[in-house]
């Protein structure tokens, strides 16, 4: 079974569908995957000292958004104001590693393409936030 399916099966009352809340949910964790590999070939470039916000902003994005993907992914309506929070946490943190991973990203392709999944984790997020039930 898949995921969207199971996200219908749920009948959960978010104002989107199943496969766009699996969406969402993949772009948390793609962009968990890309701060980790960016944080880890920071470490290995020879400005290394240069990177350090952008290490510490990598890691911390990962961490929020694979709580994130977590979250989304509890579809109990009683978990709507845990999931706004953790939305809102999300949308932060990933706005602020696409704008620290930019700052590289001309020397950088790791920090290129670690921005662009920030940016799309950033809007899945703002997309899910507005979704929500008052």
């Amino acid at each position: 079974m898949t995921l969207p399916r199971i996200i219908a099966d749920a009948d959960v009352q978010l104002a989107v569908d199943g496969e766009t809340l699996a969406r969402s949910i993949d772009a948390f964790l793609a962009c968990a995957a890309a701060c980790t590999a960016c944080s880890s070939a920071c470490l290995a470039e020879d400005d290394v000292a240069r990177l350090k916000d952008c290490i510490a902003t990598n890691d911390v994005c990962a961490a929020i958004c694979e709580a994130t993907a977590t979250v989304a992914a509890r579809l109990h309506k009683g978990s709507w104001t845990a999931l706004q929070k953790q939305l809102e946490a999300c949308l932060h943190a990933s706005r602020a590693c696409a704008d620290e991973c930019r700052e590289h990203a001309a020397q950088h392709d790791h920090c290129r393409g670690c921005a662009e999944a920030c940016e799309r984790a950033e809007k899945a997020a703002g997309m899910l936030l507005e979704a929500i039930p008052a």
